[in-house]
């Protein structure tokens, strides 16, 4: 029944604008994952904005490019993501934009459930869920806890399986015409640029649907000195998006740095007088509570052989993001980070 509704509806163009640098082990599978679209392929438009990759990358993408006419390659002089968005967003023609990882696969029906929700719910963006895939032991242990809702508690769209409205999606598909209303993702510095911008639309009155029946598929890091490095800029890029607009917090953005201080603080008094000792042990002590018990409701009964490290990652991972939005507080606006 699914599949005969969708396939009634208006099909609208999507044009696919992928950032991307030094992605030669993940670029093609990700542009193969759009080209099996069980969409029209006449109305879908692939834009890889490339950061001057020198690994291989663009020969890849030069192949593509010449056995397939719906691919368009463009450079990105500045290398960073939100010039490359916006260089993408431009240089596009199609009605619905989706903004995508070069980490990522796509679900058959990707395109052809936004394209549903999009008309059915009435509305200016859609997405879905992120799936994490690995293919080694430390990739499936890092997409585990960024599944977790104790370890992301923000990102509905990693563990969510209620369809509902949202604050952010992942690969979200836009409607065209809002960034011709609301303007192209922040450029000045750098910023959460997504969530900036789906700030944005929210401020304008516009819902953002969540479905979990759209689906993307991602490869995290694989290493995890780079997945700790991941979350660290993703908390200073988070308090970017409060500097710009502070009305934009929530209770749960403050939840780790608030954490951290605490944590730092009573081990710096406990250094100086013992007596903070229990209080510090307390705080140990209950946070490790609900760090296990989520931790083990996450791995059984199919993956308890992330048990014994995923804790530790999730800990690391708070405290990494809780320091990365308070060294954020201290940088000026720029685009280092």
């Amino acid at each position: 029944m699914l599949q005969n509704n969708i396939n009634v509806l208006q099909e609208m163009k999507f044009s696919i604008v992928i950032p991307c640098r030094n992605e030669k082990d993940y670029i093609e599978k990700c542009v193969q994952s759009i080209l099996k679209q069980n969409y029209n392929s006449e109305l879908i438009e692939i834009v890889i904005v490339d950061g001057f990759s020198n690994d291989g990358t663009r020969e890849i993408l030069n192949n593509l490019k010449e056995t397939h006419n719906n691919i368009l390659v463009l450079d990105n002089p500045s290398k960073k993501t939100p010039q490359a968005l916006n260089i993408g967003i431009k240089k596009s023609s199609g009605d619905v934009v989706v903004i995508l990882g070069a980490h990522t696969e796509l679900d058959k029906n990707f395109i052809k459930l936004n394209n549903k929700f999009l008309i059915e719910k009435n509305v200016k963006v859609t997405g879905g869920t992120q799936i994490n895939v690995g293919l080694t032991y430390t990739q499936n242990l890092i997409g585990t806890v960024m599944e977790m809702p104790f370890a992301m508690a923000t990102a509905k769209y990693r563990w969510s399986d209620e369809e509902q409205y949202v604050d952010t999606v992942v690969y979200a598909a836009y409607r065209k015409e809002l960034f011709n209303e609301l303007g192209y993702f922040e450029e000045g510095f750098t910023i959460s640029e997504d969530a900036e911008f789906n700030w944005r639309i929210r401020q304008a009155g516009y819902k953002i649907f969540f479905s979990p029946k759209i689906k993307s598929y991602y490869y995290p890091r694989d290493s995890i000195i780079g997945f700790i490095k991941q979350i660290f800029r993703y908390g200073i890029l988070r308090v970017n998006v409060l500097k710009k607009h502070i009305d934009s917090v929530k209770l749960l953005h403050l939840v780790p740095p608030v954490f951290v201080l605490t944590l730092l603080s009573l081990i710096v008094l406990t250094f100086f007088n013992p007596a903070y000792l229990p209080f510090l042990i307390l705080l140990l002590v209950v946070y490790f509570i609900a760090n296990f018990t989520a931790s083990i409701k996450t791995v059984f009964p199919k993956k308890k052989k992330y048990l014994l490290f995923l804790p530790v990652l999730v800990f690391v991972l708070h405290i990494s993001w809780g320091l990365g939005f308070l060294v954020g507080l201290f940088l000026p606006k720029s685009s280092k980070y």
